[in-house]
């Protein structure tokens, strides 16, 4: 007897773990037809009690832990990779989520279908007359429609107890209830080929029984066919089954033309009798001899009609010469005359019985001799699916499908180049990673490199090496605003070889791209944070760019970081992690200090040389008129990137404005008299600028000046941002629009006034102030479409515009060699917030934006505006001086017991209810103290709500635990319902 195999699967349904125990998973029986189909990582539906779930095979066993096993309901076609189960379970350990949601990490979008139950009526069963009327109504419903989803008996009978109702049924057998899973949500995308299977020999005869049933085709066939010119109406009428009215319709339309019934005279003698005749009545019957000679000059037969033309009554005169037996007088019936072409006629007919648009069809897969695509064909012949099955229906084409993949760089080209040389700070950091790759094992670096100091590069000749040893790489970037860029510099150096995810792609993109790289046709993976989780299967290379930006650590379930993910994956399979920054997260850098990480530097910048073009100048001034004194245009310039001789240990200089100086110097306008002028000179020259601003909008809060009022979001409790294009209000938290309103809603006055300032605002006043100024907005409400993030910055790149505003988006990656100016409008934006990593989140911030600037040797400025020119955050920025910025934070956070010095665990607990939610977070707040209170190395902090009390009409209240390690703390802390928890928030 063959020995039974069971699979280990991990059920797509969050379960609670019991203290103690691993994640739960459950033993299904593998069928043998199915066990060569079933590996490690496959996909599977399996039987759930009543339903039909996804799973994920983790392991394998011939033993089960329970006698009853059920079998495996089905197997997908998918499966994942075994360093990737891996990779799940640490990050179920880690971040203590269920290990079912860090196993969809690792799944393609799109495939999970939903559980659901599928009603059936009982075909065997009698329905009793004693049913109640919901049941009544389940019933009918079932035998007028069919099988029914619980949804959809939902929605046919809202607000009525038909669940109960059901239930009754099942118990009396009247219906049936099976498990259903709703089909993945993507699939594949096939494009359908038309071939021509049949030669043109066979074309008329294979589309006869295409042809539409035609009255008039059928006329205009017969009389383009037939060798008659003129042919009798019940000749036509009888071949063709046609009625005169149809005539009648054609002629109407210039097809035909019905000529009416005629007399014709035909001789009654011999040719020579009627000479002879002639002669013996010319003299005595001389209108007789006219009409005789007349018909014996015209060939017979000779329409009555005519003999008008030489005789006065030729009535009379045919009677007379009927009456001594000359001629015959004959009738013929009415005729059909065709009035067009024969062959247009053909055509037309063709038309009329629909065969034009396959005829169409035919001809060009004839021309073309080749496959052609369903698409084309629509858009070459106006024809629908339906005339291309007829006509493989008829044996003429054959319609054949192919995957066709959605590949997000399909159409673009990359042109291939070659590395540059390194300067000496590369050729020493890249000779260290070089040593790394060649252990083929595990290595963690920290690369700190100033803004353009050549970190890319390094990647770059990181992948190639991984490349050269047949493994591969994955690059993480923060934000989607950094890809444009990126790929064009990773494709240009590996075409063909490059694979995109981020969240801005398609559905389908996204899933086609993960079943490219799964199927081993991709080398290197660049996106967000979820292109960690690509099927790589030889992975030799991580690298995590700008590895301190906050967009890596997710903000839903698993609340998993990528950076450490990383760093994990990296150990698991060997492969080298490189974390690159500017401005490295105070963690990361002191994990570096301590030798955790190798720390690598690239003190130093390279940059763009300037070489002078043959005419014209530089930029045209973007304002006027010139104001005197303005720098003199300088002969037109082209921007190279050079190696020798051209690093500058000199970032470009930052002036810190004081904007309470300018509010005493009665200044109030949003730019300062330094920002202005500096702009101006900008403008001037031809060269660009970037003005930075974290907040969009035009208002950041709107208030009534009569009575206080400030207009709020109604679930979160949130001040409203002005939005000027669309005239309306807008919550930044969970996107509920609002109309502006003309009056206060709480007392009706028209007192209303905007207050606050966003980049829409912002981009308003430098068109006010420059007129002619070409700018252009960067941030989310200027970035909807898929493409807007590489438009946006293809336009700037290509000097379409002078000034660029924007919020984040723009601090990071970008190299713009003609940008000399970059002006930071606020600096305060989060600098107060009570958020302990606002000191160095805007410290960051400032950095990495005052890093586009003097990217060249044209050089650059950098002023920023504030309110609070002293603190440390703000002044460590303007001297670029991250080390200082560190040992500073560093300072504050041994003082208050924040990372680096411990590590914390957010517990958050949200409700309709605030009274009720306050009082679960006092209750947890208890256990924990009583779980807690003998170690001194556990700290809590709360319960307290959050910064934003409310967000999305849910309350929000929550506990931080600081401990060496809340993972290992908390993981067999049993937490009540409704309760997450976020490892490292």
């Amino acid at each position: 007897m063959e020995e039974k195999v069971y699979a280990e699967v991990i059920v797509n349904l969050s379960l609670k773990r019991r203290k103690g125990e691993p994640p739960p998973s459950f033993h299904y029986f593998i069928p043998p037809k199915m066990r060569p189909r079933v590996q490690l990582g496959q996909i599977v539906m399996v039987p759930f009690g009543p339903r039909l779930l996804q799973g994920v095979v983790v392991n394998f066993s011939t033993t089960s832990p329970v006698e009853e096993t059920k079998p495996l309901a089905a197997v997908l076609d998918i499966s994942i990779l075994p360093h990737q189960i891996s990779l799940a379970r640490w990050i179920s350990d880690y971040y203590l989520a269920p290990l079912n949601e860090a196993l969809t990490l690792m799944l393609p979008p799109g495939i999970g279908g939903r559980a659901q139950s599928i009603i059936e009526l009982n075909p065997q069963a009698q329905i009793p007359s004693s049913l109640d009327e919901t049941e009544r109504a389940i019933i009918s419903l079932l035998q007028r429609y069919g099988n029914l989803r619980l949804t959809q008996l939902e929605r046919f009978l809202p607000g009525r107890e038909w669940q109960k109702a059901l239930r009754k049924l099942l118990r009396k057998g009247l219906v049936f209830r099976r498990p259903f899973l709703s089909p993945p949500r993507v699939a594949p995308r096939q494009a359908r080929y038309a071939v021509l299977t049949a030669g043109e020999e066979k074309w008329r005869e294979g589309l006869k029984p295409l042809a539409r049933p035609s009255v008039e085709a059928n006329v205009l066939k017969f009389l383009a066919n037939s060798k008659a010119p003129l042919l009798s109406l019940s000749e036509v009428c009888k071949a063709t089954k046609c009625t005169r009215a149809t005539l009648k319709r054609m002629e109407k339309k210039g097809l035909v033309r019905l000529l009416p019934p005629r007399k014709l005279l035909l001789p009654a003698l011999p040719r020579g009798e009627l000479q002879q005749m002639l002669e013996n009545i010319r003299k005595r019957a001389p209108v007789q001899a006219i009409a005789l000679e007349f018909l014996l000059q015209h060939p017979p037969p000779l329409p009555k009609e005519e003999l008008a033309s030489v005789v006065k009554n030729p009535s009379s005169v045919i009677r007379t010469l009927q009456s001594k037996g000359l001629i015959n007088v004959v009738e013929e019936e009415a005729s059909v005359l065709l009035e067009i072409s024969p062959q247009d006629a053909l055509q037309m007919a063709d038309e009329l019985q629909g065969l034009k648009v396959y005829q169409r069809i035919l001809q060009l897969l004839h021309a073309e001799g080749k496959p052609i695509s369903v698409g084309d064909l629509y858009a070459e012949t106006g024809c629908n699916f339906r005339d291309l099955r007829k006509l493989e229906e008829a044996g003429l084409i054959e319609l054949i499908s192919e995957e066709k993949a959605r590949d997000p760089l399909a159409g673009l080209v990359f042109t291939e180049s070659s590395p540059p040389e390194l300067t000496p700070d590369q050729a020493m950091v890249w000779e260290e990673i070089k040593q790394g790759i060649e252990t083929c094992s595990f290595a963690a670096y920290l690369l700190f490199g100033v803004t353009g100091s050549g970190k890319t590069e390094i990647y770059l000749r990181a992948i190639k090496a991984v490349l050269e040893q047949g493994r591969q790489a994955i690059v993480l970037v923060p934000e989607i605003s950094l890809t444009p860029q990126t790929v064009q510099r990773f494709a240009s150096r590996f075409p063909g070889r490059i694979a995109v995810l981020h969240s801005r792609l398609s559905l389908g993109e996204r899933f086609d791209t993960w079943r490219r790289i799964r199927r081993g046709e991709v080398d290197v993976v660049i996106g967000a944070r979820s292109a960690l989780f690509a099927p790589l299967p030889r992975i030799g290379l991580i690298v995590v760019d700008e590895e301190h930006d906050r967009s890596y650590k997710s903000q839903k379930r698993p609340y998993y970081h990528a950076r450490e993910t990383a760093l994990e994956l990296g150990r698991q399979v060997g492969a080298v992690v490189i974390l690159g920054s500017a401005t490295p997260d105070v963690v990361t850098f002191s994990q570096a200090k301590e030798g955790k990480l190798r720390l690598l530097e690239l003190p130093r910048r390279i940059l763009w040389r300037v070489e002078p073009l043959a005419q014209g100048a530089r930029g045209v001034s973007r304002i006027s008129p010139q104001p005197e004194g303005a720098r003199k245009q300088p002969s037109a310039l082209r921007l190279t990137r050079e190696r020798e001789g051209l690093f500058s240990s000199r970032l470009p200089p930052v002036e810190v404005v004081d904007m309470r100086e300018e509010l005493k110097a009665r200044h109030r306008g949003i730019f300062s008299r330094a920002l202005l002028k500096a702009l101006e000179e900008t403008l001037n020259a031809g060269e660009q600028a970037i003005l930075f601003l974290n907040r969009r909008g035009a208002a950041t809060f709107i208030i009534c000046r009569d009575c206080g009022f400030v207009l709020k979001c109604k679930r979160c409790d949130v001040p409203l941002t002005y939005h000027a294009r669309e005239k309306e209000l807008l919550c930044h938290h969970c996107n509920r629009r609002y109309e502006a309103p003309s009056q206060c809603p709480a007392c009706g006055s028209r007192h209303i006034r905007y207050f606050g300032l966003g980049t829409e605002r912002v981009e308003e006043e430098v068109q006010r102030l420059f007129p002619g100024v070409r700018t252009i907005r960067w941030d989310r409400d200027t970035t909807a479409g898929k493409f807007a993030h590489q438009i946006i910055l293809e336009k700037f790149a290509s000097r379409q515009a002078d000034v660029l505003v924007g919020t984040q988006m723009i601090a990071k990656g970008l190299d713009l060699p003609y940008v000399t100016l970059v002006g930071v409008v606020s600096a305060d934006t989060a600098l107060h917030l009570p958020d302990p990593w606002a000191a160095e989140r805007t410290f960051q911030l400032l950095t990495q934006v005052a890093g586009r600037a003097g990217r060249s040797i044209l050089g650059g400025r950098v002023i920023i505006q504030t309110y609070t020119p002293s603190h440390y955050a703000i002044q460590m920025a303007a001297h670029h001086d991250y080390e200082g910025f560190f040992e500073r934070e560093l300072r504050f956070r041994r003082a208050h017991g924040y990372p680096p010095y411990s590590r914390l665990a957010r517990l958050l607990f949200t409700y309709s209810n605030e009274k009720r939610c306050r009082e679960e977070a006092e209750r947890l707040y208890q256990r924990l103290v009583a779980e807690f209170s003998s170690r001194k190395d556990v700290r809590l902090i709360g319960p307290v709500p959050c910064f934003l009390r409310r967000l999305r009409g849910r309350y929000r209240w929550q506990i931080i635990v600081s401990a060496p390690d809340p993972s290992v703390l908390l993981r067999d802390f049993v937490l009540p319902a409704g309760w997450r928890v976020e490892v490292d928030p």
